[in-house]
C-alpha cells in the first residue's frame, strides 16, 4: 500500500503504520510472527508510537507515569566516586555507624561549596546515604570539612584547571524515578566531551 510523503517521513524500518482517515495514520514499531502450524504470518505490536496527521506531523504518546517522580543530580557523586573512592570507603570502615554522615557532608561540601540541606536532598548522594539530617553535628561538621578538603585535593591532583568546569557540569547530569525505577537522563555532548577529556565516566552504581 503506498502511504502520502507526509506519512513516509516518519516511518522507518521496523515501524508499521495504520490508516484512521485520509489525514491521519498511526504508527507503531512491530515484528511478524509465523502462526504456529499454519502459514499465516501475524504481526506484533512493540511499542506504539504515535499519530501522524497531515497538519501536524508526528504527535508521539506520551507515556504513562505512574507514582512519584523525583529528579537528583548524579554527576557530582558519579565524579566523586570514580576519583576519591579510597578516601570514601577509608572513612565509611574508621568512622562506623558516623561514617555515612561524613562522607555525605564531605560530598556536598565539595559540591555546593558548604554544607547544604537542599544540596543533600536534591543530589544522589541521599539515595546512597538516606536519612542523614543537616546540619550535622559540630564534632561531624569538622570531620566532613577536613575530608572535603582532602577530597577536593584529590580531584584537583587529577582534573588541575579543569576543575571548576567539570564541577559546573556535574549539576546537568541526573537520574529520574519514574514508575519505579531509576532512570538515567541524556548526558549533554559537552558532558560527555569532559568525561572523556579527563577520564572518567558519569555513572553510579545503585
Amino acid at each position: 500500500m503506498a502511504y502520502p510523503d507526509w506519512v513516509m517521513e516518519h516511518k522507518k524500518k521496523g515501524m508499521y503504520v495504520n490508516k484512521v482517515n485520509e489525514t491521519t495514520y498511526r504508527i507503531y514499531r512491530g515484528h511478524s510472527e509465523r502462526v504456529k502450524g499454519t502459514s499465516k504470518v501475524k504481526r506484533i505490536v512493540d511499542e506504539y508510537i504515535g499519530t501522524i496527521t497531515q497538519s501536524e506531523g508526528l504527535i508521539r504518546s506520551k507515556p504513562k507515569v505512574k507514582g512519584e517522580v523525583r529528579s537528583v543530580r548524579c554527576g557530582g557523586y558519579a565524579l566523586m566516586r570514580w576519583f576519591c573512592t579510597t578516601q570514601m570507603e577509608g572513612i565509611l570502615r574508621r568512622s562506623g555507624d558516623e561514617g555515612p554522615m561524613i562522607v555525605a557532608g564531605a560530598i556536598v561540601n565539595v559540591l555546593y561549596g558548604q554544607e547544604m540541606r537542599y544540596g543533600y536532598e536534591n543530589d544522589w548522594v541521599s539515595v546512597v546515604y538516606p536519612g542523614i539530617s543537616f546540619p550535622l553535628q559540630p564534632r561531624l561538621k569538622a570531620e566532613s570539612e577536613r575530608a572535603a578538603r582532602g577530597m577536593k585535593s584529590t580531584l584537583r591532583s587529577h582534573l588541575g584547571e579543569g576543575l571548576p568546569e567539570v564541577l559546573q557540569a556535574c549539576s546537568y547530569v541526573s537520574r529520574v524515578w519514574v514508575n519505579g525505577q531509576w532512570v538515567d537522563a541524556a548526558v549533554s555532548p559537552k558532558c560527555r566531551d569532559l568525561a572523556r577529556t579527563y577520564g572518567f565516566r558519569w555513572e553510579v552504581i545503585e
